[in-house]
């Protein structure tokens, strides 16, 4: 990440999992509702990607996810603040109210 620049974020794109059929994102198991709120952050990067030591986990600045009825957890790391993850994770319910 460039420290000069602004830090620009996108989803982390799921993957398809054979046995269950479905696009997945993997929570570490801090997630355990399904949800169409869930969603997990990464840095955009310009250059393409490539062979890091670092594991896809690491590399997410932001997880929120359902982990009950009407309870989620939120995850974050630096660079973001606590007041922007929740800012964040806050604003993901004003685009998502009619989706479940």
């Amino acid at each position: 990440m460039s420290k000069d620049g602004p830090l620009i974020l996108k989803n982390k794109a799921p993957r398809w999992h054979e046995q269950l059929q479905c696009w997945c994102l993997n929570f570490r198991g801090r997630v355990t509702v399904a949800s169409v709120k869930n969603f997990q952050l990464v840095a955009a990067t310009a250059e393409p990607a490539q062979p890091s030591s670092q594991s896809d986990y690491d590399k997410v600045l932001l997880q929120f996810g359902k982990v009950g009825k009407d309870m989620f957890t939120m995850d974050y790391r630096y660079p973001l603040s606590a007041f922007q993850a929740f800012a964040i994770c806050l604003s993901s319910f004003d685009t998502k109210l009619a989706c479940e």
